[in-house]
C-alpha cells in the first residue's frame, strides 16, 4: 500500500508538470498538504518528493519549498554567480608579484570567479586608459586593484569613483589612494617602517640613513615609521642621511649611486625601501670595496627571494604574498555580498633576521 501511495504521489506531480499545470519554477505544495490530500504519511510523501528530485524534476530550497526545477534559470544563475574578477596591478613577473596574483586567482576560481589581470607599469597613463576601458565596455566585473604611484596626486581618481558609482565592489591591495574611501588589504607599512629602524636601533646603531620610494604611498608611510623610531629612540632626525628614489631611478640604480653614498656617508646602518632597492645598494657598496654589514649594516623590505639570493644575504621584514592575495579574494567576495562593508586589513610585522646587519661597535 505504501508503494502503491508514493507512486500516486510521483505520477500525480508528473502529470501536473505534463499538462502545464505546473511550470518550470512553480512551488508545489507543502509535505503537510499533500499528506492530507492523499491521506498518507509524511515520511511517505518526503520519499516521493526525494525520488522525484533524484531525477531532477523537482528542487528543495532550504527554507523555502520544493519547486518544479528550471534548469535553464539555473543555468543562468551560475553564468551571473561566475563573474570576473578584474585585477589591476602594477607588474605581473618578477619580485612579489607571481605569488601574489596566483593565491588571488587560486581562491578566486575555488567560488566559480574567473580572473581577468591587467598591468599598469606603474604608469599613470596606463591605468587611465584601463579604467576608461572599463567604463566604456559597461564592465560590471568587481575590481582589485593595486594603485599606481600612490604617493602622488593622481588624476585618475575620477574614473574609480565613477566606477563606484555604477556600484562596482573595488578593493585596493599592496597601497591605497588616502583621497578614495576604497578598503584595502597591504602590510601595515608605517609599522614596517618603525619595526626595521627599531631593529637597527636595538643593535647600537643611531647614524641610520633610509632609502625610501617618492612616488608610492608605501615609501613615505614606512618613511613616517622611520621617523617615529628616531623620535622614541631619542635619535635626532638628520634628512641628509634620507635618499628619496622614484620608479624610474629604480630601473638604473647606477645613476643615483654617487646620490646615495654621499647621503650615507657616515651612516652605519640603512633602511631600505623594499629588498629590490637594497639587493642594488649591496652591490653597488660591494663593487666600492664596502665590507657588508661591518661597514654598513642594511635591511630590506619584503623577505623576498631577493633577500636570500643577495650577496651577503637579507635581514628583511617579511611580506605576507600568498596571505595578501588570498586575503584580498576573500575580501573582493565579501564585498560583492555586502556592498560597502569594511574589508580592510593590515598585515602584522614579522622579521627574518639573515647576515646583513650586525652589532655597531660604536656603542
Amino acid at each position: 500500500m505504501g508503494i502503491a501511495k508514493y507512486r500516486q504521489v510521483t505520477e500525480w506531480i508528473q502529470n501536473r508538470i505534463a499538462t502545464g499545470e505546473l511550470n518550470r519554477g512553480d512551488q508545489i505544495e507543502s509535505e503537510n498538504d499533500i499528506s492530507r490530500t492523499f491521506g498518507i504519511s509524511r515520511q511517505t510523501v518526503r520519499h516521493a518528493l526525494g525520488l522525484l528530485e533524484q531525477q531532477g524534476i523537482l528542487t528543495r530550497i532550504q527554507g523555502s519549498g520544493t519547486f518544479v526545477r528550471d534548469e535553464q534559470a539555473e543555468q543562468e544563475e551560475k553564468k551571473m554567480l561566475s563573474h570576473t574578477v578584474d585585477i589591476l596591478t602594477t607588474y605581473v613577473d618578477g619580485y612579489i608579484f607571481p605569488r601574489i596574483l596566483q593565491a588571488m586567482v587560486e581562491r578566486l576560481e575555488k567560488e566559480g570567479y574567473s580572473a581577468r589581470i591587467m598591468f599598469t607599469g606603474n604608469r599613470i597613463e596606463t591605468e587611465r586608459r584601463l579604467l576608461e576601458r572599463m567604463l566604456d565596455e559597461g564592465s560590471r566585473d568587481p575590481l582589485i586593484a593595486e594603485p599606481v604611484m600612490s604617493g602622488l596626486p593622481n588624476p585618475n581618481l575620477k574614473f574609480y569613483r565613477r566606477l563606484l558609482a555604477r556600484g562596482i565592489p573595488i578593493l585596493f591591495f599592496n597601497s591605497f589612494y588616502e583621497n578614495l574611501d576604497i578598503p584595502h588589504i597591504s602590510m601595515n607599512d608605517v609599522q614596517t617602517g618603525r619595526a626595521a629602524t627599531e631593529y637597527l636601533i636595538e643593535k647600537g646603531h643611531t647614524r641610520i640613513g633610509g632609502i625610501f620610494k617618492t612616488d608610492d604611498g608605501q615609501g613615505r608611510r614606512r618613511y613616517l615609521g622611520y621617523l617615529k623610531a628616531l623620535g622614541h629612540a631619542g635619535i635626532e632626525v638628520e634628512e641628509s642621511r634620507v635618499t628619496w628614489i622614484d620608479t624610474q631611478e629604480m630601473k638604473d640604480f647606477s645613476r643615483i649611486m654617487e646620490k646615495l653614498k654621499y647621503r650615507l656617508s657616515g651612516c652605519t646602518a640603512c633602511v631600505c625601501y623594499n629588498d629590490e632597492v637594497a639587493h642594488e645598494l649591496t652591490r653597488c657598496l660591494l663593487k666600492t670595496g664596502k665590507k657588508i654589514p661591518e661597514d654598513i649594516s642594511i635591511i630590506g623590505i619584503d623577505n623576498s627571494e631577493l633577500a636570500k639570493l643577495n650577496p651577503v644575504p637579507l635581514t628583511s621584514i617579511g611580506h605576507p604574498m600568498e596571505e595578501l592575495g588570498s586575503r584580498a579574494a576573500e575580501a573582493i567576495l565579501r564585498l560583492i555580498k555586502e556592498p560597502g562593508c569594511d574589508v580592510t586589513y593590515e598585515f602584522p610585522v614579522s622579521l627574518k633576521e639573515r647576515r646583513s646587519v650586525c652589532r655597531c661597535a660604536e656603542q
